[in-house]
């Protein structure tokens, strides 16, 4: 969670949708020079799964940045966790898997130290969109996964994600995007 931790540094700068498309764009970068992915040999099938798992990627991070300008970071990754722990219930189709996510929502319940009522809703809301989105994440990445070599279908779903992120981005942080300061912390938001 470091990236994240850098990235709400920047919010009054960029905004959370502004340090999307910095995160975004500069992951697009970094993954397509490693990978070099290809475009040939793949069914349209294969590109919609890439298209669809570019858009979930925006949304998720989108969402997930939205709710960290509204609430802290231990709480929204605690609330967005919830996702792939859904996920996980669904998938493993077993009544002792209940028993673990109860145990696992407790321990949601219980890290928000009571103070539920003092959570802004809207932050709420936007971690629960996230968490979410992580979950078909999941999917779509396996998904991805299974149809392109090594990262390729990835540095493509980042690319797609990243263009996704463009308007957003653009009108939340405006000339922001320009500034050499900012770049170089969404580059590093990016790495990290």
């Amino acid at each position: 969670e470091v990236g994240a931790s850098i990235a709400v540094l920047l919010f009054p700068e960029a905004g959370p949708l502004g340090m999307v498309l910095l995160r975004l764009g500069f992951s697009a970068v970094i993954l397509l020079a490693v990978t070099r992915p290809g475009v040939r040999g793949h069914s349209r099938r294969d590109w919609a799964a890439v298209a669809v798992f570019g858009v979930v990627l925006a949304t998720m991070n989108g969402l997930f940045y939205l709710a960290l300008e509204r609430l802290p970071l231990g709480v929204t990754v605690t609330i967005e966790v919830l996702g792939p722990l859904a996920l996980s219930i669904v998938a493993a189709g077993r009544a002792r898997a209940f028993v673990w996510a109860g145990l696992a929502l407790a321990g949601v319940v219980a890290l928000a130290g009571g103070g539920w009522d003092r959570l802004d809703g809207l932050g709420v809301a936007f971690a629960l969109g996230a968490a979410a989105m992580w979950a078909l994440y999941i999917l779509s990445s396996a998904r991805v996964g299974a149809a392109f070599a090594k990262l390729d279908g990835l540095a493509w779903a980042m690319v797609i994600g990243a263009l996704v992120a463009v308007p957003f981005g653009v009108v939340d942080a405006g000339a922001a995007l320009l500034r050499p300061d900012v770049l170089a912390l969404g580059a590093a938001v990016a790495l990290l």
